[in-house]
């Protein structure tokens, strides 16, 4: 319990801050390198980043920063698929593939998302921190649990933990970190058995950061009290949660049209990165919040500095298209950030915009707060999570009941789909706690993937026909079929009530079953299950569901077993 509960957390905790604070000191030397020395742009940086007085709007040489972006991706892919394939793409996506399907993540590939997502971020390319942070922090997990030699179930919330200890760090949240280690896995469900040594491992690891860069929230802003919400206020709140729900559906199907679309392109691999972060380079070069990680920017809104509507909606369909490109076409890096900028964005151009068109007098930094989890929140399928941030990222509780609100609303309407393609609904739908569910795997298997193709006999043939057939075939029953349709079955039970010598001179049809118990092809294992236990049959005719009387196929309960053998 002590080596479970506190020591692996606390080396999980220790060792995800320390490549916390290597990934940000090799994004800041790349970023040093490139993005200041060759293109000429001096970024701004969020408050907790030490907001700069100066930066610049636009880069002096922008024409060189899809050339940057294009070699940063070239090096980017070069580098992961030729080391480490496993860690190409979303960061965070990666991380729970790995949780679902038991695979075990390796300290090489962490080390290989550390320099790669280093190199998308500081050449330009429109990339987040939190995502390559995650699946580092997974494989430091998933590598300390190999190491202390635990199971495999340990192992997987080792790994989970380590992706939260990550979070946790890079975005100073904690609290938050602990709690996506439990949910981020999941749209509709929470890994409970996450949440202790997840609080030890985060807390942990944002001690390590805040040592090293301060503990200072990465944003800054005056947010006044909302003890008394007004009408307007809700109905604000309730209208942004519904926009953030439209740019969810947006994002994701933008961000899986560009993904499907290098998928299929027939060039190699390590090239893709390069094309899509040349596209990427150009969308920066064109609006320069796409640029990196953005952050700056945002509080440039929460500082009031930043009030035009016009480029914050642009700033959102930059990012939006930036990180498809740069992410999309196999870079390395993450969307988990790019999320909360495109919200944050969102939440200024809709506030903004309402204050410019009916005077309403919306608190700007306190919607694009709202924003940024809002839509984080409906892409990631993470709510929990998304609200306790904003209490970290503010350093108080003033916005919770409007997150609460517009969070809700983007949840529920942002459709079905995530931004993490490997997150599965419920652990029912998890191959990775399977074993823990037992005969309630059946639920969600289906009859036509586990039926077989029939045997059959006809009413006239002979009972000898039917009982030989069963003999050769080690099989109880046999469905009787005539002109396509089912019309009885017969059993071994059936046939040996009569005497031997009769057998070759009585017809199935005079001692087949009529009174039937079938099945449909779309029905599931625990329903045909159910019904073999209360009929006391150990096989069901499948029929099809439009006609009643066709016969599809057979189910036994030996497939049945086959299926429970098969995925526990």
């Amino acid at each position: 319990m002590l080596k479970k509960y506190l020591l692996l957390p606390v080396f999980i905790g220790v060792s995800a801050g320390i490549f916390a604070v290597l990934f940000v000191y090799a994004i800041e030397f790349v970023t040093k390198i490139v993005l200041e020395g060759i293109v000429g742009y001096l970024q701004p940086l969020p408050a907790g980043e030490g907001a700069r007085e100066t930066f610049t709007f636009f880069p002096e040489r922008w024409f060189l920063l899809p050339i940057t972006v294009a070699l940063g991706g070239l090096i980017s892919g070069i580098l992961t698929y030729s080391l480490s394939p496993e860690s190409a793409g979303v960061g965070t996506d990666a991380a729970i593939k790995a949780y679902h399907h038991k695979k075990e993540l390796s300290l090489k590939a962490s080390l290989v998302k550390l320099i790669t997502s280093a190199i998308t971020i500081g050449t330009g390319g429109t990339s987040g921190r939190e995502g390559p942070i995650a699946l580092i922090g997974a494989g430091v997990g998933s590598t300390l649990g190999r190491l202390f030699k635990l199971k495999e179930k340990e192992r997987r919330v080792a790994l989970a933990i380590g992706l939260g200890a990550g979070i946790s760090a890079i975005f100073k949240a904690p609290l938050a970190g602990a709690i996506i280690s439990a949910e981020v896995f999941f749209k509709k469900d929470f890994d409970i058995e996450t949440l202790i040594p997840g609080f030890i491992a985060s807390v942990t690891s944002y001690s390590v950061f805040g040592m090293v860069f301060g503990f200072h929230p990465i944003f800054s802003s005056e947010i006044p009290k909302l003890i008394n919400l007004q009408p307007i206020s809700i109905l604000a709140y309730l209208g942004l949660g519904l926009v953030c729900a439209v740019a969810v559906r947006v994002f994701v199907s933008t961000f899986f049209r560009v993904s499907t679309l290098f998928r299929d392109m027939k060039i190699p691999p390590y090239l893709k990165p390069a094309l899509g972060g040349f596209v990427a380079g150009l969308v920066g070069a064109s609006v320069p919040i796409a640029i990196g990680n953005g952050y700056g920017w945002l509080q440039l809104i929460l500082d009031g500095e930043l009030t035009d509507p016009i480029l914050t909606s642009l700033g959102a369909v930059a990012v939006m298209l930036g990180v498809s490109f740069t992410i999309g076409s196999g870079g390395s890096g993450g969307v988990f950030g790019p999320s909360v900028m495109i919200g944050g964005l969102v939440g200024a151009t809709y506030s903004l915009a309402l204050n410019k068109l009916y005077g309403i007098g919306l608190h700007v930094p306190s919607f694009t707060i709202v924003g940024m989890v809002s839509l984080f929140a409906g892409a990631a399928k993470a709510p929990l999570s998304t609200l306790i941030l904003i209490a970290e990222m503010t350093g108080g509780y003033e916005l919770l009941v409007p997150a609460m609100v517009s969070v809700s609303v983007s949840y529920f309407l942002s459709g079905k789909r995530s931004i993490f393609p490997s997150q599965v609904d419920t652990r029912i739908d998890s191959p990775a706690h399977l074993d823990e569910w037992g005969l309630y795997i059946l639920e969600k298997l289906k009859v036509k993937d586990y039926m077989s193709k029939p045997l059959t006999v006809r009413p006239h043939d002979t009972v000898e026909t039917a009982y030989n057939l069963m003999t050769r075939e080690l099989i109880g029953g046999v469905p009787v079929v005539e002109d396509g349709k089912l019309v009885g079955i017969v059993t071994r039970g059936d046939i040996i009530k009569l005497p031997e010598e009769d057998r070759k001179r009585i017809r199935i049809g005079e001692v087949m079953t009529t009174r039937l118990v079938t099945i449909n092809p779309t029905d599931t294992l625990a329903e045909a299950f159910r019904l073999m236990i209360s009929r006391g049959v150990g096989r069901l005719p499948v029929v099809d569901e439009r006609d009643g009387k066709k016969l599809v196929g057979i189910i036994a309960r030996a497939d049945i077993g086959k299926a429970i053998r098969e995925w526990s």
